[in-house]
């Protein structure tokens, strides 16, 4: 039971399947869960007594119970520091044709890629042990363009602004997503217009 619960604590939320490779029995689970040590937060998965449901624990939940999703828009803004978190709601990516899941206990808003907008630009990565897939700052400010009317306009346009300026991505990496989100007119644009305002401060400190 102490092994059991040594894992638990270590990886933050753990499938049965993989404490049963650990050596834990089906009893040792219920029993554990009776007696308020683990929590059962879904099919199969668990969690440690003291686990408290902020942003990242969201999203650990969400990769968890969709592990074929990856976390886009607002939340992966707010992942990669961009945007302050808002553990109110997760945004999340799907492919075209998948399922709709149902998920209870987490507010997930779903947005619907396909091909290269949605594989493309997937950072693989980990939150306390447990591994989650999150879209790169870069492929997310194209996601926001294209999704502008999801998440507002004002927003996006600001995103792409502070992008440019704050130098949130490279600027190769956001015209190669802006291609395949089909909105690199939009990016050609601003970094155009960026660059004609900056022009006259170079032209005056030169003279």
């Amino acid at each position: 039971m102490k092994r059991l619960l040594s894992i638990v604590h270590n990886r933050a939320v753990v499938r049965a399947s993989e404490l049963y490779e650990f050596g834990a029995h089906p009893d040792q689970l219920r029993k554990a869960v009776n007696q308020g040590l683990l929590h059962k937060i879904g099919r199969g998965l668990y969690t440690c007594e003291d686990f408290i449901l902020d942003f990242e624990h969201q999203i650990i939940l969400a990769c968890a119970r969709i592990p074929q999703g990856v976390v886009c828009l607002k939340s992966a803004l707010e992942w990669h520091g961009i945007l302050p978190p808002d553990s109110r709601q997760i945004w999340m990516a799907l492919n075209g044709r998948a399922k709709k899941p149902v998920v209870d206990g987490l507010n997930l808003r779903f947005v619907r890629f396909s091909g290269n907008s949605f594989t493309q630009g997937v950072v693989n990565t980990k939150i306390d042990g447990v591994p989650v897939r999150i879209y790169s700052a870069a492929k997310t400010i194209a996601d926001c363009l294209k999704y502008r009317r999801k998440i507002g306009r004002r927003l996006a346009a600001r995103l792409l602004s502070e992008s440019i300026s704050g130098k949130k991505c490279s600027e190769q990496r956001l015209r190669h997503f802006a291609k395949i989100c089909r909105v690199n007119k939009l990016v050609r644009v601003a970094y155009s217009s960026a660059r004609m305002s900056a022009a006259p401060m170079v032209q005056e400190k030169s003279s």
